[in-house]
């Protein structure tokens, strides 16, 4: 079998002698054009599925009719056709829109609101709005092609293997920005906003607090990602008092209310220093709380933390005297009343409207009764209340209205991409001329397997996403995208960069060697002044593509719009995901996974999706195929699976995902691997098998049967708790895989009935576990003792002559099967009569003496006495 990966010497040999790289601009109208889409499939079967919701297709439309930059498309040409590479989720929301299939809806639009649930026709048939058609359709979209030439041509695995390896580059480095980034931009020049930050980062102490009392620890934590949460959180509160907690909890547009809110409370011009003295005295009285509560050994949590600011923050905006709460005896009682009704503060499903609406409803009567006040305006809301918020929302239109009419001149002058030497972009930054971290930049958030990888393709050739740069009126270049890109090179070389606050800095990953390189492998684990001065010349003469957008040419333009709009990559694939494996992995694999899981997706999935489909279902079947895997390697079941306990439940979770990938790369690369894997992935439909005969319990058409199999999978995972929030998790269909793969298949048939009613005990101690002493290890017990009620008995026991003669003589010299005359000398057979497939025990009172002919024919039929 082939490698599926391509070698270096062959990699370097096809770029130098069978592919040139252009890079072009086409507009809308030529691109769409009919005679062009003959020719692009832009849905090549490494491709993952369109996965943009309409809200996110929205905003990309709206980028693209305000002028703003987008990331280019990357093609693949090979004369009879042109694949999309990267860019098809781009590609076909342009189509849908101008085929008419898409809605602009209100929450994807944020400058041009007024276009809201406008369709390609509407605008185009509406003589007002006409112009914003032809906008669109002279719109340039950036190119980047990868073309064969020179014969004689690739042959089409080879071929393939390029177009997968260009695939998998554009789309693995990509780390999309998480809210409190996209926040950290947006308040960029907010003075509250602002204040915080300062506030946050030169006292150490206060924003401890602040974590400990309303965050969870997290393994992926780092002090920048902290801070941009606490700051969210902070902003949150701040105006939740303006927003009562019933259209909170249920309102739809919660986000986009709570950034008008802020907006709102800014324009106040209040002074940040009060604001945010204020707020710290709330805090530190919550913490006060949080002593009581641990002095008492009450039950608490970051909810009652969260309920109870909120609380605090609604008593100040009534204005009450708020020194009552240095009484220990008063935080005391409430404290008490708090622990007594903890399940209102419950961890499960605490973003839904119910649970939301009962805790700070709960905790606000608790100051009602005790300050002699009516909070309900801030639970329950009020006519006027509704109206101030409706009227709020609506300025989100005011605020565009004039945007239609100076669409033209907010556009950005598109420059061609200049050529840019990694050498010069050193030297130029050397200069203080280049700020690769302006204050709405993110922090450096790559890792060193994904800065490898850019490294490696600069090596190879791979052209890298183009740098867009802001050239401000004083003649600095602020990078607005490309910052990870660059931080890594610079990084590489050992090289600083100047930070916003003008000071020289180190990257994260500073000297870094070079780590799991696919193609280079003999580079591996070397660093920059490990190289030889050839391939040191190659990464500093490697020319990155740069757009440049002057300040002087573009008055109206927002860098921070510019880099929210690029960076917030709606559905990024992740590196290991089935999106991912499906672009690289062994086809034969692959394809096989799929078609499996498109026979039982009725029933046996994940979630169904009803519009963006992410592959979650062949990402799922995949993880159950590769715990089949591990146990023909013979691994340790609790090695790869780890079942632990948790809020009251028992979890499951894989331990390492990212181990899949290096199993599908063996797979993809040894033949032995691969047979083993097709044979993990035929006892995965086994067990598959097993689960619909456990479910099946009363005779269904075939019209009928994926339905009931869906309600009866769904009945056994829910455990006798109706619940309207139910929703299938992956740590259920582990469980299932765990405890009912090793039954043999008759058991499973004959004891079926039984068995689905133990596996429904089984699922609701699973998430009904309060015993402090049911624990992981208890569950284990129980899976193991359930096994071995349904264990096959191994055939151990050989008969003597004599015992067979006495057991023909009890039998009345009779085949209990046929009924026929058995003797001493006939061709004989011993049998069990309850057959071992079905729980008979290897025992001599379980086994009789038949005609070897009539047991032949039996099987393992049983007639249960």
């Amino acid at each position: 079998m082939s490698n599926l990966f391509l070698q270096s010497e062959d990699f370097e040999r096809i770029f130098k002698d069978h592919l040139k790289i252009e890079t072009y601009s086409k507009s809308i109208e030529s691109l769409f054009s009919d005679r062009l889409l003959r020719r692009i499939d832009y849905k090549p079967y490494y491709q993952r599925n369109y996965v943009w919701d309409d809200d996110k297709a929205s905003y990309f439309i709206e980028s693209i009719l305000l002028g703003t930059e987008i990331p280019p498309l990357i093609f693949f040409n090979n004369a009879d056709k042109i694949e999309v590479i990267d860019g098809r989720q781009r590609f076909e929301t342009i189509q849908r829109f101008k085929d008419n299939k898409l809605q602009l809806t209100k929450k994807g639009l944020f400058a041009l609101k007024q276009l809201s649930k406008s369709t390609y026709n509407y605008l185009f048939e509406n003589d007002e709005t006409t112009s914003i058609i032809d906008l669109f359709l002279e719109a340039k979209i950036r190119i980047v092609e990868f073309e064969i030439v020179n014969e004689p041509k690739l042959d089409s695995v080879l071929e393939d293997k390029i177009k997968k390896e260009i695939f998998a580059r554009y789309n693995s480095g990509i780390t999309p920005l998480k809210t409190p980034e996209i926040d950290n931009a947006v308040y960029n020049t907010d003075p509250i906003y602002q204040y915080f930050k300062t506030l946050l980062k030169q006292d150490p102490d206060f924003e401890k607090l602040m974590y400990d009392l309303f965050f969870k620890p997290s393994r992926n934590s780092t002090k920048e990602r902290d801070r941009g949460k606490i700051l969210q959180f902070i902003r949150r509160n701040l105006v939740l008092k303006m927003f009562p907690i019933r259209y909170y909890s249920s309102g739809t547009s919660r986000t986009e209310t709570l950034g008008k809110l802020f907006e709102y409370l800014s324009h106040q011009n209040p002074e940040p220093e009060t604001l945010c003295q204020s707020f710290i005295e709330k805090v530190k009285i919550v913490e006060s709380f949080k002593q009581i509560f641990i002095e008492l050994k009450l039950n608490h949590n970051k909810l009652v933390f969260e309920c109870l600011l909120w609380s605090l923050l609604i008593l100040e905006n009534e204005n009450v005297d708020l020194s009552r709460l240095k009484q220990k005896e008063l935080l005391q009682e409430i404290s008490k009343k708090i622990s007594n009704d903890f399940q209102k503060y419950s961890e499960e499903q605490t973003i839904f409207y119910k649970q939301i609406q009962e805790r700070y409803t709960f905790t606000a009567k608790l100051f009602e009764e005790e300050f002699k006040i009516n909070l309900k305006v801030y639970y329950e809301g009020s006519d006027e209340k509704r109206k101030e918020l409706i009227k709020l929302r609506q300025t989100e239109d005011e605020d565009t209205v004039t945007k239609l009419g100076e669409l033209e001149s907010l556009r950005v002058t598109k420059p061609d991409p200049s050529r840019n030497s990694i050498d010069d972009i050193a030297r130029v930054m050397e200069r203080k001329k280049f700020l690769v971290r302006p204050s709405y930049q993110r922090s450096e958030v790559i890792n060193l397997s994904k800065a490898s990888a850019i490294i490696e393709s600069i090596l190879l050739g791979i052209n890298l996403p183009p740098i867009f740069i802001f050239k401000r009126s004083d003649g600095i270049s602020e990078v607005i995208d490309g910052q990870q890109r660059l931080l890594t090179i610079l990084g590489y070389l050992g090289k600083e960069y100047v930070d916003e606050e003008n000071k020289k800095c180190s990257t994260k990953n500073s000297n870094f060697a070079l780590k799991n390189l696919r193609i280079l492998k003999d580079l591996r684990h070397k660093r920059f002044q490990d190289l030889e001065p050839a391939l040191q010349d190659k990464i500093l003469d490697f020319e990155l593509f740069v757009v440049e957008i002057e300040a002087g040419l573009n008055p109206e333009f927002n860098p921070v719009d510019l880099f929210v709009r690029l960076n917030n990559k709606p559905y990024p694939i992740k590196e290991n995901s089935f999106e991912m494996w499906n672009s690289w992995a062994e086809g034969e694999v692959i394809t096989k996974i799929k078609n499996n899981v498109s026979k039982h997706r009725e029933w046996f999935h994940l979630r169904l999706a009803k519009d963006r489909d992410r592959m979650e279902n062949e990402e799922l079947y995949t993880s159950l195929v590769y715990f089949e895997f591990k146990q023909l390697k013979e691994q340790n079941i609790e090695k790869i699976l780890k079942v632990y306990k948790q809020n009251n439940r028992i979890n499951a979770r894989l331990a390492s995902i990212k181990d899949i990938s290096s199993v599908l790369t063996n797979v993809s690369e040894h033949p032995e691997d691969k047979k083993q894997f097709m044979d993990s992935i035929t006892k995965v439909e086994k067990f598959i098998s097993k689960v619909k005969c456990v479910l099946l319990d009363e005779d269904k058409d075939k019209d009928q049967l994926g339905a009931y199999l869906k309600n009866e999978l769904d009945s056994l995972y829910k455990t006798r708790q109706e619940s309207r929030n139910f929703r299938r998790t992956k740590q259920y269909f582990y469980i299932l895989w765990y405890v009912l793969s090793p039954l043999n298949d008759e058991m499973v048939r004959y004891h079926r009935q039984v068995i689905k009613k133990e596996l429904k005990d089984l699922f609701y101690r699973m998430k009904n576990s309060e015993d402090s002493n049911y624990d992981e290890n208890q569950f284990k017990k129980e899976i193991e003792e359930f096994q071995n009620k349904y264990k096959q008995d191994k055939r151990k026991l050989k008969l003597s002559d004599s015992d067979k003669e006495m057991l023909i003589k009890q039998q009345g010299n009779r085949c209990p099967i046929s009924g026929d005359p058995l003797f001493i000398g006939d061709e004989i057979e011993v049998d069990h009569k309850k057959p071992l497939a079905i729980g008979g025990l290897d025992s001599i009172d379980n086994l009789q003496i038949t005609h070897k002919n009539a047991n032949r024919r039996k099987g393992i039929k049983y007639k249960n006495d």
